[in-house]
């Protein structure tokens, strides 16, 4: 190299040997991070593709400054070489060796691009080459700020990313575990129906997730409706698979239990016919009135076959026979019950009239009216239909109302 022109400042040594330490530090530190930025979550997730939209664009840049950056820093390096090549190890270096690293340090000394120059823009004794050249001070400097766009957007994307996370984090939880549950025993409706609820999951992470740039800084960015069916399917599946699970880990006392109710209604049912025949017997039965069934044996073989697909492992099937069986008991219950009172009533009802005719005997043989002709043949009328079969129930209560008011009237009613 030439010595400095006359005049020239000589480069300070101390500041020379700290800007080629730091520049030798920068080599150092910016490798480093674009190791740490090439490892880092949102960068594996730019990689791959698949975007559309905003990201896909913001995608190819960011892949193509990374590319620039190591080539930049490459050119740097070499500069910095260059410039700790040039001071050498001497402590007094020459002014040559010291306006050398001056020049690999500061001057424009990098070599960026080299194109050839086509042959009709070239002179006779024109370059065949066009260089274009810059500082190593500028090419840190741009490296630095792309570093800072790269970094910015596989940070973004990562973000995105960890919000979806988190927001369908526990609802692949669920399916995860709803899935190992459906393999017991699970009725294939029940494994469809957990099957479209994940594959609703993935299409609202896939929304978010192939354009995830626009929703930088959103907490929450998958759709809230959605996610809100998505909860209330997983919900639905989780109850039909507890019940199962109750039922397997209860079976022998849900039998039990169903069995000794079903004894129980089939007492109720057997007292309800009984009922039923004395009334057919001894009343005349008005219009509507009900005829007992005999609901139990049904809901024994229900029982009995809901038990059996209990056995071959069928738990959704068992859980649903025995609901239904349950269902059927309270019904059939309630009817028993009402058609005993309604059956009952009318006994209930004969036997109420036949204790009033009685009661109003007494009281006409106590004011001193038993040898009453009119008054006799009213009551006589009155038992004749009480204690006929069958009984008249609407004409037994006129004709005991007639002795009644004939009784009260003090002679027979006009």
């Amino acid at each position: 190299m030439s010595p400095p022109a006359p005049g020239t400042a000589l480069p300070d040594r101390d500041r020379l040997d700290a800007d080629l330490a730091a520049a030798e530090d920068a080599v150092v530190r910016a490798s480093a991070s674009l190791v740490d930025l090439e490892a880092h979550p949102g960068y594996g997730l730019l990689a791959p593709g698949g975007f559309t939209g905003t990201s896909a664009r913001r995608r190819e840049e960011t892949l193509a400054t990374v590319a620039e950056l190591h080539h930049d820093l490459a050119l740097y390096r070499r500069a910095v070489a260059a410039a700790r090549e040039a001071r050498g190890a001497r402590s007094r270096p020459t002014p040559e060796e010291l306006a050398a690293v001056a020049e690999a340090l500061h001057g424009e000394s990098v070599v960026v691009t080299e194109e050839a120059v086509p042959l009709q823009r070239r002179g006779l004794l024109g370059p065949t080459s066009e260089v274009t050249r810059t500082s190593a001070d500028a090419l840190l400097a741009r490296m630095r700020a792309g570093f800072d766009a790269v970094s910015g957007v596989v940070a973004a994307v990562a973000a995105v990313w960890e919000a979806v996370a988190a927001q369908l984090g526990p609802v692949q939880r669920e399916v995860d575990a709803l899935r190992a549950e459906t393999a017991v025993g699970s009725a294939p409706d029940t494994a469809a129906r957990l099957d479209r609820a994940a594959a609703r999951a993935d299409a609202l992470r896939a929304a978010v997730l192939v354009d995830p740039l626009p929703h930088t800084g959103t907490a929450e960015p998958v759709d809230a409706t959605g996610l809100a069916e998505v909860t209330t399917a997983l919900a639905d599946v989780r109850a039909v698979l507890a019940e199962a699970r109750a039922l397997r880990e209860g079976l022998d006392g849900r039998v039990a239990a169903l069995t000794a109710e079903v004894d129980a209604l089939a007492a109720v049912e057997a007292d309800v016919t009984v009922i039923a025949a004395e009334v057919a017997r001894v009343i005349d039965a008005p219009p509507g009135l009900p005829v007992p069934e005999r609901r139990a044996p049904g809901l024994r073989a229900a029982i009995r076959e809901a038990h059996a697909d209990a056995r071959a492992g069928r738990w959704e099937a068992a859980s649903a026979g025995f609901a239904a069986a349950a269902d059927g008991l309270e019904a059939a219950r309630r009817t028993a019950a009402s058609d005993r009172t309604a059956l009952g009533g009318l006994l209930d009802r004969r036997a109420e009239l036949r204790g009033r005719l009685g009661a109003l005997r007494a009281k006409a043989s106590a004011r001193g009216r038993s040898e009453d002709l009119d008054l006799d043949a009213l009551h006589a009328r009155a038992r004749d239909i009480l204690w006929t079969a069958p009984c008249d129930l609407a004409a037994a209560t006129v004709a005991v109302r007639a002795y009644q008011r004939a009784l009260d009237d003090g002679g027979p009613p006009r």
